[in-house]
């Protein structure tokens, strides 16, 4: 018999404590006073490589490529995994004990962190030896013993197995009637009223198409959002769950839906595969599965097969409009498809470049199809976006919008996404207002599921005066996506013209709970505080948003008006001066400027600006009769001279 002596005296590093915290990197496990902390794998991955670059941060690209290396994902799963971190460690809301963000950079961790280095010897014998009888486990011997008392004669051994054979079909027909009586009962149509078709997973994460993985279920979503007495969550709800390792039941419990409808797809060349469930989110059934090998130039007809399948599903029996929606196509060309799907996707980044490169892969697929009404309406949505976010002027931006939109419903007078674009482009540009409310219904009508036509809505209600129905159109845009921090705090908006300002102060609040790093959220709270003279407070959340719009000078001028309502008259004035001097440089909007001045009481340099600003058509102005920050004016002869010329009823 042979042994080997063996020594090991290995060093153990990669242990953090921060805290009552205490992170293992090799065993990955996060502990809290001891006691373990549940972590998915990228929300532990996010807090070692934090924990790792300690005070020194690191940029968001840098981040995410250690998160998931050369995988394209977007920055709101960044976001959602900070904001989730944050809420494992603790963190409440302007509490800034671990994890401090960089404006307009990435994050840096900011807790004492104690890197433990401990050190283990072990010294013993690996013998060789022969197994044994006693060595045997005693579930082998049980079960050799189990199998003794079997009978062994031939005709004993016959009797035994007819009796056997005619048990287990009485058992597999009473399992089977049971099966059926269940599997009929989950897929009763009238189980299923609301649905969430998630963006499909990777089958291989190393060959990862972001765009196609979103761009399916956007497609699934357009097809089944027609379906009567189904609400189908927008593409909007469902964008933040692109993580592969992320729950679909879960997902479908905070979507509050009672379906969801997951699946993967991976691109080889010109071959997809793609498989497909629908799960039932009570109790994880699964309804329907389906699996598809095919050329991508026959991903249309995956799309066909699966929308029909889980429409049935949905619907007893569907009426000629919805079958007509559910094998509706928008182009055939399959390369068209995929520049269109990578536009939606880039458009999704919300940010200058991604608007801009969006309308390029646009404009690629109208190159191989002149005809594809979709790939119009996104180049209307990216200019509407460029234009009223200030990243290009809108005498520039709107019309090409306009144009956009316009040759969409040439091409389809059917599809609400065009509907809703040409009705938000009049409404802040043009100023037609019932042209521009005319699109609206057009479009809900087409779509009732589609969040974003009834989001604007709203806001256009608001521009009218009808605030009560402002707020509830607003609401229902957050129906159809109950967990968005924008649906949130667009409520809040619509609360804040309508002057319900504590309303609208609860709702921001509450959003800044779901993400503290939301910026449109801090704005909104520091204008309601604002109005109801919370001006210390206003100013900080106002600083604040300030420093995460990586210094927006919209932003900018609200803190200016802000610090001007608050009696601190040299720091409006400075921030004036400030305004005065971007401008030489690049794009401020005049309303920024007035604003400022509305605050400090100067009306004559106010209504100056202001009248530039309706000149420039800043959207903003269309809001002038239901804004607060206007309200100064509304005795001045020169505000309803304003409201004329902007087509609004005294």
């Amino acid at each position: 018999m042979e042994f080997l002596k063996v020594s090991v005296n290995e060093e153990i590093s990669g242990i953090y404590e921060f805290g009552i915290f205490r992170l293992d990197a090799k065993r990955r496990l996060l502990l809290k006073d001891g006691v373990a902390v549940q972590l998915t794998p990228k929300l532990f991955d996010t807090l070692r490589v934090l924990v790792e670059h300690g005070s020194d941060g690191i940029s968001k690209d840098e981040l995410m490529h250690e998160i998931w290396g050369d995988t394209i994902v977007e920055e709101t799963n960044l976001t959602t995994n900070i904001s989730l971190l944050r809420k494992a460690l603790g963190e409440k809301r302007d509490e800034h004990n671990y994890i401090v963000t960089i404006p307009g950079e990435g994050y840096r961790f900011v807790a004492e962190v104690t890197n433990v280095v401990t050190s283990v010897t072990f010294e013993g014998e690996l013998k060789e030896r022969e197994a044994t009888p006693e060595s045997v486990s005693q579930k082998g011997i049980n079960q050799s013993a189990a199998f003794k008392e079997l009978p062994t004669s031939g005709a004993t051994w016959r009797k035994f197995y007819i009796a056997a054979t005619c048990v287990l079909l009485v058992a597999i027909g009473a399992y089977y009637f049971w099966l059926r009586r269940i599997e009929s009962k989950a897929v009763s149509p009238a189980q299923i009223h609301s649905l969430a078709i998630l963006p499909f997973k990777p089958l291989i994460s190393a060959n990862r198409d972001e765009a196609l993985e979103m761009g399916m279920a956007d497609t699934l979503i357009t097809r089944l959002s027609g379906l009567r007495e189904t609400v189908v969550r927008p593409l909007s709800a469902v964008r933040r769950y692109t993580n592969p390792e992320q729950d679909s039941l879960e997902a479908g419990r905070a979507l509050q839906v009672e379906a969801v409808l997951d699946g993967d797809i991976v691109r080889a060349g010109n071959h997809v595969r793609v498989t497909v469930r629908l799960l039932r989110v009570a109790d994880g059934r699964q309804l329907w599965d389906g699996r598809f090998d095919e050329d991508f130039t026959n991903i249309f007809a995956v799309q066909d097969r699966v929308s029909e399948q889980v429409a049935g599903i949905l619907v007893a029996q569907l009426n000629l409009p919805e079958r007509e929606q559910l094998r509706k196509r928008y182009t055939q060309n399959a390369e068209a498809y995929r520049l269109y799907l990578i536009g939606r996707y880039l458009w999704g980044k919300r940010t200058k470049e991604g608007f801009t490169q969006s309308i390029e892969r646009y404009n690629d697929a109208l190159k191989l199809d002149p005809n594809y009404a979709l790939a119009y309406a996104g180049i209307a949505d990216s200019y509407n976006f460029l234009g009223s976010a200030g990243e290009m002027p809108m005498s520039e931006s709107h019309p090409l919008a306009k144009a956009a939109a316009t040759r969409a419903l040439e091409i389809d007078d059917q599809l609400a996404e065009a509907h809703t674009s040409l009705a938000a482009n009049i409404m802040d540009y043009y100023w037609d207002w019932s042209s521009a409310e005319s699109h609206f219904k057009r479009a809900i009508a087409l779509n009732p599921n589609y969040s974003t036509a009834h989001h604007l809505y709203s806001q256009y209600l608001s521009i009218m005066g009808r605030l009560n129905e402002s707020v509830a159109e607003a609401e229902t845009a957050r129906n159809l996506d109950p967990i968005s921090p924008a649906e949130i705090g667009n409520v809040a908006l619509a609360l804040y013209r309508a002057r319900r300002y504590n309303e609208a102060i609860a709702l921001s609040q509450q959003v800044l709970q779901m993400d503290q790093d939301f910026t449109q959220a801090h704005v909104q709270l520091g204008l309601s505080y604002v109005q109801t003279g919370r001006h210390a407070e206003s100013i900080a959340e106002l600083q604040q948003a300030l420093e995460f719009s990586g210094h927006n000078p919209d932003i900018l001028g609200m803190l200016g008006y802000a610090y001007a309502e608050a009696g601190r008259r040299g720091e409006a004035q400075s921030t004036l001066n400030e305004l005065k001097a971007l401008a030489k440089k690049q794009y401020v909007s005049p309303f920024d400027i007035g604003g400022v001045l509305i605050g400090l009481g100067d009306n004559d340099e106010a209504f100056k600006w202001l009248n530039k600003a309706c000149t420039e058509r800043v959207w903003i102005m269309g809001f002038i009769k239901v804004e607060p920050i206007f309200d100064h004016l509304k005795s001045d002869h020169r505000y309803a001279d304003l409201v004329s010329k902007i087509g609004l009823p005294q």
